[in-house]
């Protein structure tokens, strides 16, 4: 069984992350991530409202698969950050570097503008 809940929305992949990420559990998110840009979605949308923390090695998983989808044309995208996780995403510096939505239905918005 898979660390994320995935379901489709149209043709996104809405991918729900558990409530930490931590180098441990990136290992296994690394695997998943990679297989959800090889079914070829039109977007991948990560939700993080329920993820409380996550470490570097997570936001290296997502900096991977944003770099892998897009020459696939897969749109990349998080959306519903909670207050850590936007925290880590800006002091990073990977707030420049992703696609940051408020809610599922902005970045469904978003994906279906394209």
């Amino acid at each position: 069984m898979g660390l994320c809940t995935v379901r489709e929305q149209g043709k996104a992949l809405i991918v729900s992350l558990p409530e930490s990420v931590d180098h441990v559990a990136a290992i296994s998110l690394e695997k998943e991530f990679r297989e959800f840009v090889a079914r070829q979605p039109e977007a991948i949308l990560c939700d993080l409202s329920g993820t409380k923390y996550i470490s570097s090695s997570a936001l290296r998983i997502f900096l991977a698969t944003a770099k892998a989808a897009k020459p696939a044309g897969i749109h990349f995208g998080l959306f519903s950050p909670t207050s850590f996780v936007t925290h880590i995403i800006d002091i990073s510096g990977f707030a420049s570097i992703f696609t940051l939505y408020d809610t599922e239905e902005a970045a469904l918005r978003a994906v279906s503008r394209r």
